[in-house]
């Protein structure tokens, strides 16, 4: 009678006791201390490589600011000009002197506006010649009802100008134009200049 033979049956793996894993852990103390070091240079000098590229450069309290573009007018509020009791032929004189005060270059401009004849017939501004000099340069020479808006050219700040206006009652007006008045606003604008 023949008979197989049984495989061995290996003995089953015991748990170590707490006793040989503290054993365990003395004889390889210095191996796992050493594991752990170089696991942290490795950590430290991954960070170190990663950090050796960078670079960080600020500009704190960025502002931007706004100029100004302001008109100074020595007459301001007033008229330039206020003339009673003309007679044909007769010329009057007005002065004002205006600045850029503002901290950029600007266009400026003289408007008129707002003519009112008293009476409206026959209106008195048709007889009245308007001639407006910016120092020694002529700026308008004209019927006043006519002068509209006048180019002044360029102004740089602090630029400082002095105009004069000369109204001028034409020699031919007749008797019709006794007890006139005409009135009339002057505007001084300036816009930053793009030029």
């Amino acid at each position: 009678m023949s008979t197989t033979p049984t495989p061995a049956q290996e003995p089953a793996a015991q748990e170590p006791t707490t006793q040989e894993r503290l054993a365990w852990m003395g004889r390889n103390s210095k191996k796992l201390i050493l594991a752990l070091v170089a696991m942290v240079i490795a950590a430290i000098v991954v960070t170190f490589s990663f950090s050796l590229f960078s670079s960080s450069s600020a500009n704190p309290g960025n502002m931007v600011g706004t100029g100004t573009m302001a008109i100074e007018n020595s007459k301001e509020g007033i008229a330039i000009l206020t003339v009673d009791d003309m007679l044909p032929g007769d010329a009057a004189t007005g002065t004002v002197e205006v600045t850029n005060v503002g901290d950029a270059a600007g266009d400026f401009q003289l408007a008129s506006s707002d003519l009112v004849d008293t009476p409206a017939t026959p209106p008195l501004s048709s007889v009245l010649n308007l001639v407006i000099t910016d120092g020694a340069t002529e700026v308008y020479n004209g019927p006043l009802a006519s002068a509209g808006t006048i180019d002044l050219g360029t102004w740089q700040p602090d630029a400082k100008h002095t105009f004069t206006f000369t109204v001028t009652f034409a020699e031919t007006a007749g008797n019709e134009y006794q007890d006139s008045q005409t009135t009339v606003d002057f505007t001084w604008d300036a816009t930053q200049s793009t030029s």
